[in-house]
């Protein structure tokens, strides 16, 4: 069964599922894979989780067997590539917008379209948060 530890620096902090008391820094609870599926996204670094796998934390498979993002490969593994190319989104940046400027940098022309769709990237971002 799955375990979550709250190692945090407050002493306590409050359960996102309300029919479960607050977890207390250092203690461990058992929890089922179920519960965390559905809570689990919510906990941040300041949790220890052992016996469940994050969805971001998936291994990623790669379907053309050459390094390079497809659609089979996570959002996660997607910008740590575009970030060995000093490619870094502003904003949130969806799957399909991250493997476009995949597409981009590995066209002959890739330099000068990457930083444009890294420009109208931040521009959306900008205008969606107004």
């Amino acid at each position: 069964m799955p375990t979550i530890t709250y190692i945090g620096t407050r002493y306590q902090r409050p359960c996102p599922d309300k029919t479960h008391r607050d977890f207390i820094r250092g203690q461990t609870r058992e929890v089922t894979k179920a519960w965390l599926d559905r809570y689990g996204p919510r906990f941040g670094d300041d949790f220890r989780i052992e016996g469940w796998t994050r969805e971001s934390e998936e291994v990623t498979v790669d379907e053309g067997l050459d390094g390079i993002p497809d659609k089979s490969w996570s959002r996660a593994d997607i910008q740590k590539w575009l970030a060995g190319y000093d490619i870094k989104p502003k904003g949130y940046a969806t799957k399909t917008t991250l493997l476009e400027l995949v597409a981009t940098v590995m066209s002959p022309d890739g330099v000068a379209e990457t930083e444009a769709l890294v420009e109208d990237s931040a521009e959306e971002s900008q205008e969606s948060e107004e």
